[in-house]
């Protein structure tokens, strides 16, 4: 049952971010070239986003491996 929820979602999510790009393409084709400039913009600074969210949350968990990590070292040195 957990299975066929995870494809159900999945399938929906998939299906929703299909309509949104058919939506927006359509959207752009039937408006002028100034709308398609600021949706090309737009992209781009979404994916630029995206990619600095990624980022930032890749340093984040490796700081706080790092940090496990160097408590873990004071632990085992530290005298009992």
């Amino acid at each position: 049952m957990q299975k066929l929820l995870t494809y159900v979602t999945g399938a929906l999510a998939l299906l929703i971010v299909v309509v949104s790009a058919v939506s927006a393409i359509y959207f752009a084709a039937m408006s002028g070239t100034e709308t398609i400039k600021n949706l090309a913009l737009s992209t781009l600074n979404g994916i630029g986003i995206a990619i600095g969210g990624c980022l930032g949350s890749a340093l984040i968990l490796r700081f706080q491996s790092a940090r496990d990590f160097i408590k873990k070292l004071v632990g085992e040195v530290k005298p009992r």
